[in-house]
This record gives C-alpha cells, sequence and structure tokens, in this order.
C-alpha cells in the first residue's frame, strides 16, 4: 500500500472535543478544537471495494493512511480537517508494526 513516507504528502488536523465554556443557561458548552497535525496520503478506493462496502458501516467514507507512530493515537470520537472540510472518523486500522502506516476511514460531515 505505501512503503515510504515521502508519499504521505498532505496535512490534516485533528480535532477534539474539549469544554469551551458555559452555555447562555449554565450549561457546559464542547466544541472540537484543533489537537495536532500529522501528514497523511489519501487512498484511492478500487470499484470492489466501493461495491463491496454499499449498505454497511464504510459507505461513503473516505481512506486516509498516516504514520502510526503519532503524538496521540487518533480516537473514533475525534474529527479530521483537511482543506477546510471536517470529517468523523469511522474506522481506525492500526498496523502491527509500530513503525509502520494507520488506515483511517473518515466521512465528510454535514
Amino acid at each position: 500500500m505505501i512503503s515510504r513516507t515521502g508519499k504521505l504528502n498532505r496535512r490534516l488536523t485533528f480535532l477534539k472535543k474539549k469544554k469551551i465554556g458555559l452555555g447562555p443557561n449554565g450549561t457546559e458548552k464542547y466544541d472540537y478544537v484543533p489537537h495536532f497535525q500529522a501528514w497523511f496520503m489519501l487512498k484511492q478506493k478500487t470499484l470492489n471495494q466501493i461495491a463491496a462496502e454499499s449498505g454497511s458501516i464504510l459507505e461513503n467514507t473516505q481512506t486516509i493512511v498516516i504514520r502510526q507512530n503519532q503524538k496521540e493515537e487518533p480516537m473514533l470520537d475525534w474529527h479530521v480537517r483537511m482543506k477546510d472540510e471536517d470529517y468523523e472518523i469511522v474506522n481506525i486500522n492500526p498496523d502491527v508494526d509500530p513503525k509502520g502506516f494507520m488506515v483511517l476511514s473518515i466521512r465528510r460531515l454535514k
């Protein structure tokens, strides 16, 4: 899939949900704020993969590849921002090698 880090040539920002204050009625207010950045590669799916994902949780997702070793391990409740568009993380597929690459399935937020 990927053999060298030179293919990780695009930048993304991981967003983590944090308390940003109190709302007008005293309830806690949360929002997704930038947490850290990483380099990634967009992986194009084959027609067979698209057909196999039809009707599954992975339908209408994009696949990105990042380095396995990040400042912090990405979590399913985080979001990803690429080119001013926000995406939810649908699936995380880590590599068995800590120096390998992690595959994330993401879906654009509406």
